[in-house]
């Protein structure tokens, strides 16, 4: 799928410099989100943009952005129909090559698995290099096999990298310990669309009654995937305690998940004498009536990066406890509150003391909550942080032959 493709100039009569994305799918997660985020945001006058995305829509679970991406104006938006599985490899990489010769891009900037693609392609065509990583990789023995020798290669070959991306501090300490040695690896937090993510009372309550939440009920939220990174086990365990002492309270778990790991949670829920009081209403497309509805989101992760949900909610004036995790504590500030990972007392006691605030004080923290996105994690923050970062590739010298010394 393609649309336009005409180079144009800026204001000044330069050249618009032609910059291609790299994703291996537009599956509704939240790196897919930033990406679309970040290219709606980008300065039009300075770049053409065009987004090449390895799987077609539908061939990973989940829901997708391709609906959205298509719409973003002024992105040529390109797909190399890869076929699931490594022999898919095989015939996506020669495809890759020719999309790009013929796109001609001034520098490529690879997403998530796409990275090491982005490079090898990149490097053949003499084209700067960015990469995008968005994880903080905390305990690479949750890993399996291939994805600790990917990161392996991935740390042997940074120095050949023009500039490596994170969303978090956490995630370039974490790859810096690894043996990451790019010549330059910056920090760019994620972006939050502030005038879609916005207090809307009238949106929350609907969504509470689609729910059947009974009016007046502390609904205490975690959105996300269900997999076992994001610990809902914990969430589980922490909504057990809640419910002992806030007998009104209602709890949902807003995400989709694999079959088995969803049934293995509800299953979960009813041993702990929960399940009449959890909602499993699977992945949501419309995000802002979900976190309105909520009196408090719970981030129970074992691991993240810079955790999407948290600014989304926030956004929404909707107070968070989280977990330490990657970059959360830095997000949330002052507004929330922090716990260990896993401990699901101590999720329980945050939440409560949330609940437990005067109306006028909880008021005043959900409108803190939303200050502080607008103020320093809005997208156009991110699209201008972006931009600088980009626009110092142009013009590198040649890049080292090797990657000796990673």
């Amino acid at each position: 799928m393609m649309r336009g493709n005409g180079r144009g100039t800026d204001r000044e009569g330069r050249a618009r410099i032609r910059i291609a994305f790299l994703i291996p799918s537009l599956i509704a997660h939240g790196a897919e989100r930033q990406l679309c985020e970040l290219v709606r945001g980008l300065d039009r006058d300075r770049f053409e943009i065009h987004l090449v995305v390895s799987y077609a829509a539908g061939v990973r679970e989940g829901g997708d952005y391709w609906a959205e991406a298509a719409e973003i104006p002024g992105l040529t938006l390109h797909c190399l129909n890869k076929r699931p599985g490594p022999a898919g490899h095989l015939t996506a990489l020669p495809r890759l090559w020719r999309m790009l010769r013929r796109i001609r891009p001034d520098l490529l900037h690879g997403y998530l698995d796409a990275n090491l693609p982005t490079l090898l392609v990149g490097r053949a065509l003499s084209r700067p290099v960015a990469w995008g990583i968005r994880r903080s990789s905390h305990d690479r023995t949750q890993l399996n096999r291939l994805s600790r020798t990917l990161l392996r290669v991935m740390a042997w070959l940074s120095p050949l990298v023009d500039l490596v991306i994170f969303n978090s501090e956490a995630g370039r300490d974490s790859y810096h310990a690894m043996g990451m040695r790019a010549p330059r690896m910056v920090v760019i937090p994620n972006g939050f669309d502030v005038d879609r993510f916005a207090p809307d009372e009238g949106l929350g309550r609907e969504q509470r009654r689609a729910w059947g939440i009974p009016e007046g009920a502390p609904l205490i939220g975690i959105v996300g995937r269900l997999s076992p990174v994001k610990d809902h086990p914990a969430f589980l365990r922490a909504a057990e305690r809640l419910a002992a002492e806030w007998p009104d309270a209602r709890f949902v778990c807003a995400g989709g998940g694999g079959k088995d790991y969803t049934e293995s949670l509800k299953a979960m829920a009813a041993s702990l004498g929960i399940a009449d009081r959890v909602i499993w209403p699977g992945a949501c497309g419309d995000m802002p009536p979900v976190y309105n509805a909520l009196t408090v989101l719970l981030l129970s992760s074992a691991e993240e990066g810079f955790p999407n949900v948290l600014g989304e909610a926030m956004a929404c004036g909707v107070p968070c406890v989280t977990t330490q995790v990657g970059d959360a504590a830095a997000l949330v500030g002052g507004t929330g509150l922090v716990v260990p990972r896993g401990d699901d007392a101590a999720m329980a006691a945050a939440v409560s003391a949330l609940l437990r605030e005067p109306a006028d004080a909880a008021t005043a923290r959900g409108r803190e909550c939303r200050s502080r996105i607008c103020a320093s994690f809005s997208t156009a923050a991110l699209a201008r942080n972006t931009e600088e970062a980009l626009l110092s590739l142009i013009d590198l010298p040649a890049p080292a032959s090797s990657p000796s010394g990673a």
